[in-house]
């Protein structure tokens, strides 16, 4: 999904008294909404360009919430003692029985369950009305999410594990650690390569293999059923059974790094990414913006551009409504581009003109459609 909507970057010489209460711009026609956050609230720009204030609290109404699929009322905290609670409404639900001083990061909310692991000790799990169990023992495995039938997945060290709900490990798959693995909350599937190079689909009822892959990458979950696989130098997605839906490679070069990560459109037909010779701290660079559609082995260049100064922070924000891709790079510049036609309508000028507190601040731009639990459509990590 999305990242946060948060008050943008604060840089530069202030403004004016008042800055918050200056006059709206007019923004170019765009073919769906838009929202902009700054330091003076958030603004919409409408597809007529008209551009209005939204009411304050409106980012958080519509803040979507955790998306867990399960445990998604509960709030977790910890004390200064190190002991883990889990909240309802305020209310204490579960405190666990040991303390975990810095410790504890990684969870897992299920069916009527909760999981946890500690580095050094292994993976605990409470059904919230008992405490903690210790389940897998050894260092650096992790709870990566519960199945409908209440079996937990275990990922970290040479193999995943398929955790009982009676808290046995019933299951142990060995797996390519080189392409790791991604989890489908949404149909609760769970997708490995197998150490030979096969696609491997595992859920409540087993392991079903795929076809082999020939490919060398990272895996990925992709919106509408693809799958992602992320190269030193390339790029593929595939449907969930392995079947080729488009790839593309790029040389190595100066332009050769992609930093912004990949966004695959909600019909899982497009798919944009950034190569650039971006470095933090850079006062110039240069950044190429491509496209590929399914049944395309070669990626198009839609747009290209000089980087201002992008400081600490390098890289883009793509994100898809139907064929057109709202990008907004780290050194200030925004646009929508047509992905068919290469048309580009730039918003870095309205941007530079709504309301702000600061002269150098960065507004951060979302479609409103997926603001607060939309279509996730950049790579997620672990």
């Amino acid at each position: 999904m999305i990242a946060p909507l948060v008050a943008a970057l604060l840089a530069g010489a202030p403004t004016p008294a008042a800055p918050c209460q200056a006059a709206l711009p007019h923004g170019p026609r765009v073919p769906a909404p838009i929202v902009f956050t700054t330091s003076c609230g958030a603004f919409r720009l409408a597809p007529s360009g008209r551009v209005d204030r939204l009411p304050k609290g409106w980012l958080a109404a519509h803040s979507g919430g955790t998306s867990r699929p399960y445990g998604a009322d509960l709030q977790l905290r910890r004390n200064r003692g190190g002991r883990i609670v889990l909240l309802r409404r305020g209310r204490i639900v579960w405190r666990s029985r040991a303390v975990y001083r810095n410790d504890a990061g990684d969870v897992a909310f299920g069916p009527g369950a909760f999981a946890f692991a500690a580095y050094h000790r292994g993976v605990f799990v409470t059904d919230l009305r008992g405490p903690e169990r210790l389940v897998v023992r050894g260092r650096g495995r992790y709870p990566h999410a519960f199945l409908a039938s209440g079996r937990l997945l275990v990922t970290g060290g040479p193999a995943i594990l398929v955790v009982s709900p009676d808290r046995r490990v019933e299951r142990t798959y060995a797996y390519s650690r080189r392409a790791g693995h991604t989890f489908d909350a949404a149909g609760e599937t769970f997708y490995f390569v197998t150490p030979d190079g096969r696609l491997a689909v595992l859920s409540d009822t087993g392991v079903r293999l795929g076809r082999p892959l020939g490919f060398a990458g990272t895996l990925m979950s992709a919106p509408a059923g693809r799958l992602l696989f992320e190269g030193t130098r390339s790029l593929m997605l595939t449907t969930r059974d392995g079947r080729l839906v488009a790839r593309a490679r790029w040389p190595r070069s100066r332009l050769g790094v992609l930093d912004s990560g990949v966004a695959v459109a909600a019909d899982g037909n497009r798919l944009a990414f950034r190569l650039s010779d971006a470095r933090p701290g850079a006062t110039s660079g240069t950044a190429v913006l491509y496209v590929v559609a399914a049944e395309e082995t070669r990626a198009r260049a839609v747009y290209r551009h000089r980087l201002g100064p992008v400081g600490c922070g390098v890289g883009a924000n793509m994100n898809w409504h139907g064929r057109h891709l709202l990008y907004t790079s780290a050194d200030g510049q925004v646009a929508v581009i047509d992905a068919a036609t290469g048309r580009r309508t730039d918003l870095g000028r309205l941007a530079r003109s709504l309301p702000r507190r600061s002269a150098g601040e960065r507004p951060f731009a979302a479609w409103v459609a997926d603001v607060g639990g939309g279509r996730a459509q950049r790579r997620s990590g672990r």
